[in-house]
Protein backbone atom coordinates (compact mmCIF):
# COMPACT_ATOMS: atom_id res chain seq x y z
CA UNK A 1 0.00 0.00 0.00
CA UNK A 2 2.75 2.43 0.89
CA UNK A 3 4.53 1.67 -2.41
CA UNK A 4 1.44 2.56 -4.42
CA UNK A 5 0.97 5.74 -2.42
CA UNK A 6 4.60 6.71 -2.93
CA UNK A 7 4.40 6.06 -6.68
CA UNK A 8 1.24 8.15 -6.89
CA UNK A 9 2.96 10.96 -4.97
CA UNK A 10 5.90 10.94 -7.40
CA UNK A 11 3.60 10.73 -10.41
CA UNK A 12 1.61 13.80 -9.37
CA UNK A 13 4.74 15.86 -8.69
CA UNK A 14 6.58 14.87 -11.85
CA UNK A 15 7.31 18.00 -13.97
CA UNK A 16 6.31 16.30 -17.21
CA UNK A 17 3.00 15.16 -15.72
CA UNK A 18 2.33 18.65 -14.44
CA UNK A 19 2.91 20.12 -17.90
CA UNK A 20 0.77 17.55 -19.69
CA UNK A 21 -2.19 17.86 -17.32
CA UNK A 22 -1.96 21.64 -16.85
CA UNK A 23 -4.83 23.87 -17.88
CA UNK A 24 -2.83 25.68 -20.55
CA UNK A 25 -2.86 26.00 -24.31
CA UNK A 26 -1.50 23.03 -26.20
CA UNK A 27 1.16 25.21 -27.81
CA UNK A 28 2.50 26.22 -24.41
CA UNK A 29 2.62 22.58 -23.36
CA UNK A 30 4.65 21.63 -26.43
CA UNK A 31 7.04 24.53 -25.86
CA UNK A 32 7.51 23.53 -22.20
CA UNK A 33 8.16 19.90 -23.14
CA UNK A 34 10.67 21.04 -25.77
CA UNK A 35 12.53 23.05 -23.16
CA UNK A 36 12.62 20.00 -20.89
CA UNK A 37 14.04 17.95 -23.77
CA UNK A 38 16.87 20.44 -24.30
CA UNK A 39 17.70 20.42 -20.61
CA UNK A 40 17.61 16.62 -20.46
CA UNK A 41 19.97 16.24 -23.43
CA UNK A 42 22.33 18.99 -22.27
CA UNK A 43 22.72 17.61 -18.75
CA UNK A 44 24.98 14.61 -19.57
CA UNK A 45 27.30 16.73 -21.71
CA UNK A 46 27.48 19.49 -19.10
CA UNK A 47 28.24 16.96 -16.36
CA UNK A 48 30.96 15.32 -18.45
CA UNK A 49 32.65 18.63 -19.23
CA UNK A 50 32.32 20.07 -15.74
CA UNK A 51 33.34 17.03 -13.75
CA UNK A 52 35.84 15.59 -16.23
CA UNK A 53 33.98 12.30 -16.68
CA UNK A 54 33.81 10.30 -19.86
CA UNK A 55 36.56 12.08 -21.75
CA UNK A 56 36.25 9.56 -24.59
CA UNK A 57 32.49 9.95 -24.95
CA UNK A 58 32.28 13.73 -25.16
CA UNK A 59 31.77 13.63 -28.92
CA UNK A 60 28.82 11.28 -28.58
CA UNK A 61 27.33 13.39 -25.81
CA UNK A 62 27.73 16.50 -27.97
CA UNK A 63 25.87 14.73 -30.79
CA UNK A 64 23.14 13.74 -28.34
CA UNK A 65 22.79 17.35 -27.26
CA UNK A 66 22.77 18.58 -30.87
CA UNK A 67 20.06 16.08 -31.82
CA UNK A 68 17.97 16.97 -28.77
CA UNK A 69 18.34 20.67 -29.48
CA UNK A 70 17.27 20.19 -33.11
CA UNK A 71 14.17 18.23 -32.11
CA UNK A 72 13.37 20.79 -29.42
CA UNK A 73 13.62 23.64 -31.94
CA UNK A 74 11.12 21.86 -34.15
CA UNK A 75 8.87 21.44 -31.11
CA UNK A 76 9.22 25.13 -30.30
CA UNK A 77 8.21 26.15 -33.83
CA UNK A 78 5.24 23.75 -33.77
CA UNK A 79 4.17 25.06 -30.35
CA UNK A 80 4.46 28.65 -31.51
CA UNK A 81 2.44 27.87 -34.62
CA UNK A 82 -0.25 26.20 -32.50
CA UNK A 83 -0.40 29.22 -30.19
CA UNK A 84 -0.87 31.57 -33.12
CA UNK A 85 -3.43 29.26 -34.75
CA UNK A 86 -5.45 28.87 -31.55
CA UNK A 87 -5.48 32.59 -30.82
CA UNK A 88 -6.34 33.82 -34.31
CA UNK A 89 -8.42 31.18 -36.05
CA UNK A 90 -9.82 28.80 -33.46
CA UNK A 91 -12.30 30.84 -31.48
Amino acid sequence: MWLKRGANYLWRRNPITRVVYARADRGLKIIALSLMLVLATALPYAAAVTLGWLTNARTELAWLFALGAAVAHVGFVVGLWLLIYDRLWRR
